[in-house]
């Protein structure tokens, strides 16, 4: 792996052609804006490009979806891959046995620790979404950001931000969000789809969600546990979860919290902090990762189990 700069990964772009950008699974808007826009940016430098996913693009997201950006399969033909947003193996699901026999070419992301196989990659750990390494990466290219490009870079920062609420958010964050309006991205639109509007079935979720949670250490940690039952009677989407993790976060008093539901024959760990713990080395013991205050991993069992574990593993914590 040789950690590059912009100038070194604007020339290698130049060079190069036929290439397809992977996101990660389950995907967020900061992985579908990035790989949108790096899709569109080297289109309008004359470049072949697609991008994938291994799951569904959410329905909220399906904006940036135009113009044949993404494929539902892996081309037969990858002159050259690159990843965006993708911190390590796990998090490409279906599409992870791709770096079992090669190594991406490039990898841009924004996670502290990245351990996907790559050639390059081009990492800034301090930003809050990867779509800002996208955008000044445009910058060196001296890439045309048109409407669309914009819109997807601005999904992508407002997303991972969380509105711009988050730590790590910086003053070039909002120059840049400034920068795409001014291309005249519906910014209300795009604020509306990413954190207000909910199905009928993500309302029964949060509903359950309250119904089952717990606190425990003095009410700093608060759990979200859905078990196998329960997320097959809701019948619900993997993106749905997603309106799960700001419940717990909210309690006054809570530093970390977390929500645990079933996902592939396993449980599926999201964890957030509000001050001081870092959630990203916590998930490391369990082959997870993520970032100081957003992480989440994999755990090989039942989601009763996976709270259990969650809950001792904590002892000490606090």
């Amino acid at each position: 792996m040789n950690s590059i700069s912009y100038k070194e990964a604007a020339a290698f772009l130049k060079e190069r052609d036929g290439f397809v950008v992977f996101t990660h699974a389950n995907p967020d808007g900061d992985t579908i804006g990035s790989a949108a826009a790096l899709v569109r940016i080297l289109r309008s430098l004359g470049k072949r490009a697609v991008a994938v996913c291994a799951d569904p693009i959410p329905q909220k997201l399906s904006f940036m979806d135009s113009d044949g950006i993404f494929t539902t399969e892996l081309p037969k033909d990858i002159d050259t891959p690159i990843s965006v947003d993708v911190a390590s193996k796990a998090v490409l699901g279906a599409f992870g046995a791709f770096c079992d026999n090669q190594s991406f070419e490039l990898t841009i992301d924004h996670h502290k620790i990245n351990s996907l196989p790559c050639k390059r990659l081009l990492v800034r750990d301090n930003y809050i979404a990867n779509g800002e390494i996208i955008y000044e990466l445009a910058l060196e290219l001296g890439a045309d950001i048109d409407k669309d490009t914009a819109t997807a870079l601005y999904a992508a920062i407002c997303s991972d931000s969380g509105g711009f609420r988050y730590a790590n958010t910086r003053a070039e964050t909002y120059e840049y969000a400034a920068e795409f309006i001014r291309k005249g991205v519906d910014f209300v639109l795009i604020n509306k789809l990413l954190f207000e509007r909910k199905s009928p079935k993500q309302i029964d979720l949060e509903r359950v969600a309250y119904n089952t949670l717990s606190l425990h250490y003095n009410g700093k940690l608060a759990v979200v546990a859905i078990d196998e039952d329960t997320a097959t009677s809701l019948g619900v989407a993997d993106s749905d979860y997603d309106v799960l993790n700001q419940i717990p976060r909210q309690i006054s008093g809570v530093e970390v919290s977390a929500v645990l539901r079933p996902r592939d024959g396993a449980t599926k760990v999201s964890l957030r902090s509000n001050e001081y713990f870092d959630v990203a080395e916590f998930a490391k013991r369990y082959g997870g990762g993520g970032h100081i205050h957003a992480a989440g991993y994999r755990f090989e069992g039942r989601v009763k189990d996976a709270a259990s574990n969650l809950i001792n593993d904590m002892d000490g914590a606090f």
